[in-house]
């Protein structure tokens, strides 16, 4: 029995000892709470609605825990840094990351950065190597950006689907997202968690007929929402299961969505950005006296529950 009993505690020990860094996260959501967060991504991320979901059930889980949230993501962006040539009507080129991303990383100095690309990384061609390794180089970058600024944790969640149905032996963009996705599962690195976003969402879009996406890319309400909830079981959250309508017309909900376009807006600004037109930064003004005061608002009502 003591035999038993030791073997249990040295294979316990060394389970402790050998456990990465990148586990971090394997820990409660509760993780987040008093760090400055970060999202970054295209226009999946710049439209929002995820974020929105994820805060509003940060705050209604955990409401005696702060949650800091910058939603910082790009229409059109990219980490390849490639474009096609007709991009916008060949009116400008796809944006890359890391146009912006030093000044962001300096402005915001962020705990924790979630990031989602890959959709547009592709190029909407089928799978080369020349454009998956420009991908897998942008990733890369990304993270030894982030870590040397600072950031002490960084999530990758894998692209969504490509959410368009071909014929038997034609071509599908999602096989190129599958193939980004199934490529960043294998990153193991101190400080990295990989969540795999595109596995779940394409489950889910097998279980149903109608699509999350009507022009195959954005999602729409029901896609934001299975995002939010996806990375937020990754992270340990016991998310209920409810009907969309129920959620948005939760008064918690719209104050969160409030304060993450009011945030977005104005950081976006205060960063700059270069797409169809350059924006200089600007003055971040009383953007977070403002922020403060709607964060008391959620703060009130969150209460309440």
């Amino acid at each position: 029995m003591k035999r038993i009993i030791s073997s249990a505690v040295l294979l316990c020990a060394l389970a402790f000892v050998e456990a990465p860094a990148f586990l971090w996260f394997s820990q409660p959501v509760e993780k987040l709470a008093g760090k400055k967060i970060v999202f970054l991504g295209d226009s999946i991320t710049q439209g929002g609605g995820y974020i929105s979901f994820a805060s509003y059930y940060l705050n209604r889980l955990y409401p005696r825990k702060n949650f800091d949230i910058y939603p910082l993501g790009l229409s059109s962006e990219t980490l390849s840094g490639l474009s096609e040539t007709n991009h916008a009507g060949g009116k400008f080129p796809r944006p890359c990351l890391f146009e912006r991303l030093g000044r962001l990383l300096e402005r915001t100095k962020p705990d924790v950065v979630f990031a989602c690309y890959g959709i547009n990384d592709g190029i909407y061609q089928p799978l080369d190597d020349g454009r998956f390794t420009a991908f897998k180089n942008g990733v890369n970058k990304l993270i030894a950006q982030c870590q040397a600024a600072g950031v002490k944790n960084i999530l990758l969640i894998t692209p969504p689907i490509y959410d368009a149905t071909t014929p038997p032996g034609g071509f599908n963009y999602d096989g190129v997202m599958t193939a980004y996705a199934a490529w960043e599962l294998t990153l193991k690195m101190p400080g990295v968690q990989v969540i795999d976003l595109h596995t779940a969402m394409r489950k889910a879009r097998d279980a149903r007929t109608e699509v999350f996406s009507r022009d195959h890319i954005h999602p729409g309400d029901e896609g934001h929402l299975l995002m939010a909830r996806t990375i937020l079981a990754a992270l340990g959250a016991q998310v209920p299961e409810e009907q969309l309508a129920i959620i948005q017309a939760d008064p918690l909900f719209k104050q969160a969505d409030v304060l993450r376009r009011h945030r977005s807006t104005h950081w976006m600004q205060h960063i700059g950005y270069t797409r169809e037109k350059t924006v200089t930064p600007q003055p971040l003004g009383d953007t977070e006296a403002e922020s403060a005061i709607l964060q008391e608002k959620m703060d009130e009502l969150r209460r309440q529950k």
